[in-house]
């Protein structure tokens, strides 16, 4: 299924362009949709390529072909491809990897859709408005806008056996999530072809099976039926207003990935809205803010990693299949989507000590190098919680059948991967180096109490299945004692006035002197100003509907909110 179009044809666009989006994940994606049914004449500007097995563009399979696809920002070993598809920001405090590609950081994600603690929304960080319609469960028409597009579901109790990782979850209290993968039919909810879900797990690298409800099977197909153009492998640099009122976005055309940066073409429109994601939208903004364009001086604040951390209950008594294959597995357990279930311990007195804790698969293409790497985090970092000569003698045998290639028996099978999430005070700052690229300070980000918490968490369950509980790798001085978020949230956080946030309660940019820009908004998970707690893709959408809300109302055009795409309009696989 091919939904961008050929660069030639952006040449000709001129000034027929009514809205330039920038970025195609959650955020910018919804925009697209909306503002294309209203009749705006949408244009698309997405950094990376697109990925698409009809086209013979597949996803990274092979452990060389995902060492070809990740890029590198920052750090001492910096990878400049711009069009990998595993974009590491490296900081000093907090690393931050997102998706580069059409459809953005869907691309990797492990598909999971959960609300967040309504008291999220009754924090003063908010803007009025926002906790108004929130008390007022006025929001929540938002959350059903998003839902009836992505149209997530839990995995289904009558496919047999249940995959034992998600059996041992259950065990401990686990409930199914919600995850955007699609697995009966052969049309989605918006009536874009889809293949059921093979139950590869291969998710986060990619699927190859068109059965993961990414952008490119859900809002945007809604957009180019609407008439929207998109391109991609167009990097926007910053964005300028001009004298005439219009806006101009300046970006270049990325051909290798690795050619020097330059802004050296440009396009204008009445409006545009960025979305391409926390650390691109910033970036883009702080470049524009050094240009000359005025903006909030909060501009880079609040931003929050949303308590992201990883563990591990490594070389656990019973195989769990939590080693993806990259294939359906005939008449064996199968290892189902990335992540499964969810073990929710947000019911706590404070909201801050929530947490929750979701299990995930281990992606077959990475399964050679982590066989070999998490056996040196365990012995370095593992702590044992059980004991005896038996016990030893099963976790040393199960460790030399992975160095000899059993992936079925091995130690990596038997193990569980934790991912977990919570409050972090969202208080870190986004700034720009000395090459004009975005990086994360946040020296308080290892004091917080959420991951203590969360270590306790991960470490009981690992104790119970007989597993050696093994922290956050990255969090220890093997890796540097860095931290690693996949939910990178804020940067251009909403809020009443330009004293204390970047964009008003529909993500208007504020100027430096606290009114609003006409025409430009910022709609993406930079936004939010404060951590959720789980999952961000539902809020994030949620929140983008709400944005493309206002903007197709300040163009004074019609809104439509139609979950399917545009009558008489097929989009083939």
């Amino acid at each position: 299924m091919a939904l961008a179009n050929d660069d030639s044809e952006l040449d000709r666009l001129a000034d027929a362009i009514d809205v330039i989006v920038i970025g195609s994940g959650y955020g910018a994606g919804v925009c697209a949709a909306r503002l294309a049914q209203a009749g705006a004449r949408v244009v698309v500007l997405e950094r990376g390529r697109e990925f698409s097995v009809s086209n013979h563009q597949p996803f990274p399979a092979t452990p060389e072909e995902l060492y070809d696809n990740v890029q590198i920002d920052g750090g001492l070993f910096g990878q400049g491809d711009r069009l990998g598809l595993y974009n590491f920001h490296v900081n000093r405090d907090l690393d931050v990897l997102v998706g580069c590609g059409l459809g953005g950081t869907s691309l990797i994600n492990a598909n999971v859709a959960i609300h967040p603690d309504p008291r999220v929304f009754e924090r003063a960080r908010w803007p009025a408005e926002i906790r108004a319609e929130a008390a007022g469960d006025r929001l929540d028409g938002y959350y059903n806008r998003a839902r009836e597009v992505l149209s997530p579901a839990q995995y289904p109790t009558t496919r047999m056996p249940t995959p034992r990782r998600l059996v041992a979850m259950e065990a401990h209290g686990a409930r199914r999530c919600d995850i955007n993968v699609h697995f009966d039919g052969t049309h989605n909810s918006v009536g874009v072809p889809q293949a059921p879900c093979m139950d590869c797990g291969d998710c986060v690298t990619g699927c190859n099976f068109q059965a993961k409800k990414t952008l490119c099977f859900t809002y945007l197909p809604i957009a180019k039926s609407f008439g929207a153009k998109i391109f991609v492998q167009c990097d926007v640099h910053h964005i300028e207003h001009a004298r005439d009122g219009r806006w101009e976005v300046h970006y270049q055309r990325v051909v290798t990935g690795r050619e020097p940066v330059q802004a050296d073409r440009k396009l204008t429109a009445r409006t545009v809205i960025v979305g391409a994601g926390v650390l691109g939208s910033v970036g883009i903004l702080l470049r524009s803010r050094d240009l000359g364009l005025p903006l909030s001086a909060n501009l880079g604040g609040r931003l929050s990693g949303n308590g992201d951390a990883l563990a591990f209950a490594y070389n656990c008594d019973h195989v769990l299949d939590s080693a993806a294959s990259g294939v359906t597995l005939d008449g064996k357990s199968p290892v189902g989507a990335t992540i499964l279930g969810v073990i929710d311990r947000r019911n706590t007195p404070n909201l801050d000590d929530g947490i929750i804790i979701e299990e995930g698969a281990f992606p077959s293409g990475m399964a050679r190098l982590v066989r070999v790497l998490i056996q040196v985090v365990a012995g370095y970092s593992g702590r044992e919680t059980q004991h005896g000569f038996l016990h030893w003698f099963r976790e040393r045998l199960a460790e030399g059948r992975d160095l000899l290639g059993d992936t079925r028996e091995g130690a990596l099978n038997r193990t569980l991967l934790f991912v977990l999430m919570g409050h972090d005070g969202a208080d870190g700052v986004i700034e720009l180096d000395h090459r004009g690229r975005p990086t994360v300070r946040w020296p308080e980000l290892h004091t917080r109490g959420v991951f203590a918490a969360e270590n306790e968490l991960a470490r009981a369950i690992a104790g119970s299945l007989g597993g050696m509980f093994v922290r956050n790798p990255l969090d220890t001085p093997l890796f540097l004692n860095h931290m690693l978020t996949v939910h990178p949230l804020g940067g251009c956080p909403m809020a009443d006035d330009s004293v204390y946030g970047v964009v008003d309660h529909a993500g208007r940019a504020f100027r430096d002197d606290g009114k609003v820009h006409s025409g430009l908004y910022v709609a993406d998970a930079s936004v939010i100003p404060t951590s959720l707690g789980v999952n961000p893709l539902w809020t994030i959408s949620a929140f983008a509907e709400r944005i493309a809300e206002h903007a197709v109302t300040d163009l004074r055009l019609q809104p439509c909110v139609s979950p399917r795409l545009a009558p008489r309009v097929a989009i083939q696989p």
